[in-house]
């Protein structure tokens, strides 16, 4: 393949990937987060550096591997790198390559302009709407302490399970479920929706279940597959300090909902704020500061930061 047609694939390949996790690369926490992206799907690693390196975050001082190329083909859905290549070239020819994620942009695509969609769609809309006010009816508290009507309340209480990682970003007003273990809470700077996976392969999150977690143990190790003794102490050292930093200088908080500590769903645990005493550059420590949220009152949470 010619050098200038090898740099052109693998820039419709970026373009592919930041298309289909909405979000540039432009930040090591990016990279943290395709790298964990990629984790989740294929449960394949690569590390953060080879990332940054493909995205000329970082100096790349040798050719990309075909097998990294081939693991990032198969994250935009497509069988490998090969088969990415064709299909773009196709699209360059004039006829778009099909798929979800092609190279195609958004823009490009046809928009229904049928009037009869838009009303299904308007339908189909306030049906929504009514399933999620008969969820939250039984949370309703319809009066203040002085006994006359309030607005509607809904708090999350530790224990409650939810069965989709949907179905408890939607009451933040969150619909973009591309990432769903690490959604910051809009409006409300340094807050995160967290849904970790207990035991998970990578990045652990232990403690201890018959209390619910009032500590979670969180500390990111590189998969099997990276068997090279020094590559891996390497990438543990940068991945672990580089998270401890992170959250020592935002002060985090984070809502959480863990996944697999019960029989289905993802449990809430309460909100959680690191705890300094026992955290440090190989591991993060999280507290449980809070064992309710109040969803009709959320700026209370700056409360615990302290």
């Amino acid at each position: 393949m010619l050098e200038e047609k090898q740099k052109e694939y693998e820039a419709a390949l970026r373009h592919v990937i930041e298309e289909a996790v909405d979000r540039k690369m432009k930040t090591p926490r990016d990279f943290d987060f395709l790298a964990e992206a990629i984790f989740e799907k294929l449960h394949q690693s690569l590390s953060a550096s080879t990332l940054k390196r493909f995205w000329g975050y970082l100096p790349q001082y040798s050719t990309i591997r075909v097998s990294t190329l081939d693991l990032l083909a198969q994250f935009a859905d497509y069988k490998d790198w090969d088969a990415f290549c064709q299909e773009t070239q196709m699209g360059n020819g004039g006829e778009k390559a099909q798929g979800s994620l092609s190279p195609s942009t958004s823009s490009e695509r046809p928009r229904p302009r049928h009037t009869l969609l838009y009303i299904t769609i308007a339908v189909g809309g306030l049906l929504v709407v009514g399933v999620i006010m008969m969820f939250l009816a039984p949370f309703t508290d319809n009066r203040n302490q002085e006994g006359m009507p309030s607005a509607v309340s809904y708090t999350l209480k530790r224990g409650q399970i939810f069965e989709t990682s949907d179905d408890y970003l939607r009451l933040f007003g969150i619909t973009d479920n591309n990432h769903y273990w690490d959604q910051p809470l809009p409006h409300h700077e340094g807050v995160v929706i967290w849904g970790p996976e207990y035991h998970h392969p990578v990045w652990h999150n232990d403690g201890e279940i018959d209390s619910l977690m009032p500590t979670i143990t969180e500390w990111w190790e590189p998969a099997d597959s990276l068997t090279d003794g020094k590559e891996r102490k390497l990438l543990m050292e940068e991945r672990n300090k580089h998270l401890y930093f992170t959250v020592m200088r935002t002060n985090e908080l984070r809502i959480t909902f863990m996944k697999n500590i019960s029989e289905s769903g993802y449990m809430f645990l309460g909100v959680y704020r690191a705890d300094q005493e026992r955290s440090d550059s190989t591991h993060v420590v999280w507290e449980r500061v809070a064992e309710e949220c109040d969803l009709s009152n959320l700026s209370y949470l700056e409360q615990l930061r302290h």
